[in-house]
């Protein structure tokens, strides 16, 4: 019987939920991923977890936050003035939101923690970050991966595609 091992392709029905018991996914049911083991496709915590299940095995666990996404970091905390930071005029506390990195295009999201009539503070943490997530998993399908797959998650290795590399040296 196959279990969930480097090269094959795994199904999972799972929900997260957080200490206080609200759910980050599967609120209203289990939810599906699909992933290829040993490729980096999904948190490398989870996929420890999951290494040596069989499919229509159920499992329960916690990632710590350290493991997830990190313990919250107060110097990613910041308050800004509004003389520094003109936007923060029009942001309101206790929302998300998104800025975009003019020069590289990257995208980061903040989370607007306080405002007073002078400044605001923003948490560049991420949402998750101080959380220990705790996993209610059942593997419900593995195969082997298929050669496509495996080429299309490693591109870069082994036998090039000569029509790439041509375009790569052109």
């Amino acid at each position: 019987m196959m279990e969930v091992s480097k090269d094959m392709f795994v199904i999972i029905e799972y929900t997260v939920r957080l200490q206080d018991g609200s759910y980050v996914k599967g609120e209203k049911g289990p939810v599906s991923l699909n992933f290829v083991v040993d490729y980096n496709q999904i948190l490398p915590a989870l996929e420890r977890r999951l290494l040596g299940l069989r499919a229509g095995e159920k499992a329960d666990f916690v990632i710590p936050a350290r493991e997830a996404f990190g313990e919250h970091d107060p110097s990613q905390v910041r308050t800004k003035t509004f003389d520094e930071f003109p936007e923060g005029r029009h942001l309101a506390e206790g929302k998300w939101a998104v800025a975009t990195n003019e020069q590289t295009q990257a995208r980061y999201s903040y989370y607007v923690k306080e405002k007073t009539d002078r400044s605001v503070t923003l948490d560049f943490n991420h949402p998750l970050a101080g959380q220990d997530l705790y996993y209610r998993v059942e593997v419900t399908h593995i195969r082997p991966a298929l050669p496509e797959e495996l080429e299309y998650l490693r591109p870069c290795e082994g036998n090039e595609n000569p029509q790439v590399s041509s375009l790569a040296h052109a």
